[in-house]
């Protein structure tokens, strides 16, 4: 009995495909154990979930045995341990005997199983305890996979090395990620609005309602907390409580009876493809019915990538149908066929602010006015409404108009304000039309 007992627990730690100490088995043979000096070298398989599904189970097993095998014989004087389904961790106190770079390079090699040869990816992670002292193993372990996971957006096949930029950014997520159900709860979330000018006259014709999270005394912007927000679903509840205060606004201003509306003013707000595809379009009309609005006042934006989803594709028609006008954010053309903007149900085409960025940087100005230029005149093509988004100076402002582009935001006119200050802009830009 007390056999089958000890057993059990050695089998607890091992890894049943290669004989390896699994996570348990790490976390106990570091128990007693110090982890200064300690070098680790963190190794995830790419695609490994495309590879079960074009070989089977039995051919990526068969990989994963052979990487695990390769791992052993070149750090023979490390300890290895499969850590996940394809994920190894490599632990050493000499970075001569198993070097990162030269490992990485192995691991681009085919692999070879019964005669056949695969070409496999790994994307490798390194870090030095002593650059993270105070940590513990289980911390150490998370930020690694993480940097990993973050990394394999970008590229994948890479080398990276664990710095303390990299655990800041990890610490913010964790942050987030710790306290955005009960944000949502309690309503910490808040708008500002962004204006949208006239760029021939400087009135303001409509505004863009952006989220923002006081968290902890942080005004945080949405590319901090977006992510997380949509892996947990919780963007849905900040969306519609977005959209809800974009159109109080919308009637506050329209009953303000100190500043008069341009018969063009428009309101606007993102959705991400997770609220486009789960929201209902007669929730968003009863909002909009019982406040006194119409659909034709509000401009739904949505993100270039999100048009090839099928599900999101439909939604965009339906809303369309319904009355919205359909803006493409952040256009750039990087993601999506020109076929596209002929057959979706879009208003607007909002150029990516990151094309005038790289106008003010590149040394090939023409090329890039070229570029620019094309994607404006192939919108006007489509007879939709051009808008140059990221104007930061008069040369911009200078540029959409000589390409005859009559709306544009940026923080030449106002950055992203609180609805007080939105107020004061109309005379603001007022004085500065002269």
């Amino acid at each position: 009995m007390i056999k089958n007992k000890d057993l059990l627990e050695k089998f607890a730690y091992l890894d049943d495909l290669t004989g390896l100490k699994n996570l348990h088995g790490l976390y106990e043979a570091f128990e007693k154990k110090p982890l200064d000096n300690v070098h680790f070298i963190y190794v995830d398989i790419d695609d490994s979930s495309t590879m079960n599904a074009i070989f089977g189970n039995e051919a990526v097993d068969g990989i994963i045995f052979e990487v695990a095998k390769t791992l052993v014989d070149y750090c023979g004087n490390s300890d290895v341990y499969k850590i996940g389904a394809d994920q190894f961790l490599l632990t050493t106190e000499s970075h001569i005997i198993c070097e990162p770079s030269e490992l990485s390079k192995i691991l681009k090699q085919p692999v070879k199983r019964n005669g056949s040869s695969y070409i496999i990816k790994a994307s490798v992670c390194v870090l030095d305890y002593d650059d993270f002292k105070g940590d513990t193993l289980e911390d150490l372990v998370k930020f690694m996979k993480f940097s990993i996971n973050i990394e394999k957006r970008k590229r994948k096949n890479t080398l990276i090395f664990a710095d303390q930029s990299m655990k800041d950014y990890y610490l913010e997520k964790k942050e987030i990620e710790q306290h955005i159900f009960q944000a949502v709860r309690r309503k910490e979330f808040f708008p500002k609005f962004q204006p949208f000018v006239d760029t021939f006259t400087n009135k303001i014709i409509g505004f863009e309602a952006v989220s923002r999270w006081n968290l902890n005394g942080k005004v945080l912007k949405p590319q901090k907390f977006l992510e997380i927000a949509e892996w947990t679903g919780l963007i849905y509840a900040i969306e519609m409580y977005m959209f809800q205060e974009a159109v109080r606004f919308f009637v506050e201003l329209k009953n303000d009876k100190t500043i008069k509306l341009s018969s063009r003013f428009k309101a606007s707000l993102n959705f991400s493809s997770y609220t486009l595809i789960h929201v209902k379009t007669s929730k968003l009309l009863e909002i909009l019915y019982s406040n006194g609005c119409s659909a034709s006042d509000f401009i739904i934006e949505i993100r270039e990538n999100y048009i090839t989803d099928d599900e999101a594709y439909e939604k965009v028609k339906e809303l369309h149908s319904a009355g919205f006008l359909i803006a493409l954010d952040e256009y750039t053309n990087n993601n999506s066929s020109l076929t596209y903007l002929a057959d979706l149900k879009v208003d607007i085409l909002k150029l990516g602010e990151c094309l005038l960025m790289k106008m003010d940087t590149d040394q090939e100005y023409m090329k890039m006015y070229s570029i620019y230029k094309f994607m404006s005149d192939i919108g006007k093509k489509f007879d939709l409404t051009i808008v140059s988004t990221g104007i930061a100076n008069a040369e911009h402002v200078k540029l959409a108009k000589s390409l005859d582009i009559n709306i544009g935001s940026g923080k030449f006119y106002s950055k992203a304000v609180v609805k007080e200050e939105f107020v004061k802009l109309f005379t603001q830009l007022k004085k500065k039309r002269g």
